[in-house]
């Protein structure tokens, strides 16, 4: 059967490195599949969720942002040979994209986006970036990139809005729910200086280093999701009165995975903004917060599904567009995807976009909480071995061939390895087809485990996600 709407809903808002924990937990899968319990990149979804939120290198949150795959130290594994004499390798073809499986999704749950989304910096005293967050605001809102990464998505454009100069001294810990309780006092009337709550408006919380933001327990190896260590940002909303209000925090850390000083704020800060003006509010009335049921494993190996999520993974997602000189996060297009190119948009200039795909048809149920939802990957037994197909695709000539590799994805060094990977050729192009063979070493506790495929050319990465249930 299928999952409830309800359900549904909350497979689909793994919008926060919160609400990816609450989901683990209801779901039933082990670090093996979550990768640390949080993101992959810079920020947790709801960060970079975040975001994601998610960069595994810069491993990534409003989304989200321990790291997933470790794909600077991913090695191929020892080659074998092909499963058979009938096996299909495919061919190098100059079709470009060679026929592939199909592309995740990103799908939404019926809620809305914001169709003028507005900014609402929020600062402390004496914050250390206040007037390049304020130039920030009131020119992101023009440049391509932001029309780039959300026309297809029907949301307008950015806007900023007055910024809101706080005379109360910064806390030194604060955890979410302590946040929330605050910013509604904020906007409960009597507070004239923050407006009258908009349901476009994104509240964006400036905190100073000296802060530290606890989302919970859950995080690497069980313990406490700390700012700036287990995520880099993300994106909530709260209910005041009758409207949902959106709502960012963003932490100052000195350095996040790949990026230092103002580039970790202003990436996380763009990484927010389009995951809230595309998931505005993901505990209430989520819109695009996940991807589709087939492919729900990458939101599990990447530490969330929404759109900043699902590109936080890649250092290149990080970039100062021409003209603009502010680091952003570009983040993923289902047009793109779909067409077989670099699915995080703006695409690179220049550079082939490639990938490796694995054929994962196979039927498998997941179920929590009394219910289920049917999902793709493979089913192997404990102590048994299975080779599947995986097919390699381009959307132009690639300079070389890339390089393949599988692993699950990081754990922090506290579980032991659920998978073993090994592989008839490590190497092809455009059309070919290589084969993995996978063998279950164990069983998780619940019986299911995530694995990653990495292609490299170059410093070029692409990441690709599969499930092996026991």
């Amino acid at each position: 059967m299928r999952v409830s709407s309800m359900a549904v809903r909350s497979l689909r808002s793994l919008h926060s490195a919160r609400s990816l924990r609450s989901l683990v937990r209801l779901v039933g899968l082990p670090s093996t599949v979550v990768a640390a319990s949080l993101c992959f990149g810079l920020a947790c979804g709801g960060t970079a969720d975040g975001g994601n939120g998610q960069p595994p290198g810069p491993a990534p949150g409003a989304t989200n942002d321990a790291g997933a795959v470790d794909a600077g130290e991913v090695e191929a594994a020892a080659p074998v040979r092909d499963a058979g004499p009938d096996v299909d390798n495919g061919a190098p073809s100059e079709t470009y994209p060679a026929p592939h499986p199909a592309v995740p999704e990103l799908v939404s749950s019926g809620g809305p986006v914001l169709k003028t989304p507005k900014v609402v910096p929020i600062f402390f005293p004496a914050y250390a970036y206040k007037t390049q967050i304020l130039d920030y605001v009131a020119k992101l809102g023009a440049t391509p990139f932001w029309k780039a990464n959300v026309d297809e998505y029907k949301v307008g454009a950015l806007s900023a809005g007055t910024a809101v100069e706080l005379t109360e001294t910064p806390p030194t810990a604060i955890t979410d729910q302590e946040i929330q309780t605050w910013l509604a006092a904020k906007l409960d009337g009597t507070h004239p200086e923050f407006g009258t709550p908009d349901e476009q408006t994104i509240y964006t919380i400036y905190y100073p280093p000296t802060t530290v933001i606890d989302l919970g327990q859950g995080g690497p190896g069980g313990g406490s999701s700390k700012s700036c260590v287990a995520f880099g940002g993300y994106h909530e909303n709260i209910v005041v009165g009758t409207k949902n209000i959106a709502y960012a925090v963003i932490p100052q850390c000195a350095t996040f995975h790949a990026l230092a000083g103002i580039d970790v704020v202003t990436g996380t800060s763009s990484h927010e903004w389009l995951e809230a003006a595309t998931d505005p509010y993901p505990s209430s009335n989520p819109a695009y917060g996940g991807v589709d049921d087939d492919h729900l494993v990458f939101q599990f190996a990447l530490g969330g599904g929404e759109n900043g999520d699902l590109c936080a993974q890649y250092d290149s997602s990080f970039y100062k567009p021409a003209g603009f000189d502010y680091i952003v996060q570009r983040s993923w297009s289902n047009i793109a995807a779909t067409a077989g190119h670099d699915p995080c948009v703006p695409g690179l200039q220049g550079q082939a976009y490639f990938n490796s795909a694995p054929v994962l048809n196979e039927p498998i149920h997941l179920a929590f909480g009394g219910q289920g939802i049917d999902t793709k990957g493979v089913h192997i037994a404990v102590g048994a071995s299975k080779t599947i197909e995986v097919v390699l695709y381009s959307d132009a000539k690639t300079s070389a061939p890339w390089t393949v590799a599988a692993r699950e994805p990081s754990r922090g060094g506290v579980s032991p390895a659920t998978l073993d990977f090994k592989w008839d050729r490590t190497t092809g192009v455009n059309g070919e087809k290589l084969h993995v063979t996978i063998t279950a070493l164990k069983a998780s506790t619940y019986k299911a485990s995530s694995f990653i495929i990495v292609s490299s050319l170059g410093t070029q990465k692409a990441y690709w996600a599969g499930l092996v249930q026991n």
